[in-house]
């Protein structure tokens, strides 16, 4: 029975990294999107996350207007909810998004407490 049990979880398991429908929310989320946060020094307030996808995962940094870069530690896509994390300051920062078409809204974990966030995804020209 246990044998049957582990079996049944392994195809599982596999079958939902081979899905095809990651990849596409992968392509929903590559690209450049303007963001703002509230509650949070001046220089932090915008900024400008790039997600691009190397060899099937994404990766990317956040570009704040002070010209600071922080490169994406990790981005984890699974339906509509997003999760990135990315070091400021010494300090790992988690953003926790749902995405809706070409917005992501939700909250930054940040030293201070969580703080709201929104994004909106920058068309190219």
């Amino acid at each position: 029975m246990k044998k049957s049990l582990f079996i049944l979880l392994l195809i599982t398991f596999a079958s939902v990294l081979t899905n095809p429908a990651m990849a596409a929310d992968n392509k929903a989320v590559v690209g450049s999107w303007k963001c703002s946060v509230t509650d949070v020094p001046y220089e932090y307030t915008s900024s400008v996350i790039t997600f691009v996808e190397k060899d099937g995962k994404l990766t990317g940094n956040v570009k704040f207007e002070s010209g600071m870069v922080n490169n994406l530690n990790s981005v984890k896509i699974n339906n509509s909810q997003i999760i990135l994390t990315l070091y400021v300051d010494g300090y790992e920062i988690i953003v926790d998004g749902k995405l809706a078409g070409n917005k992501i809204t939700g909250t930054v974990d940040t030293p201070e407490g969580k703080v709201s966030f929104t994004a909106t995804k920058v068309e190219k020209k």
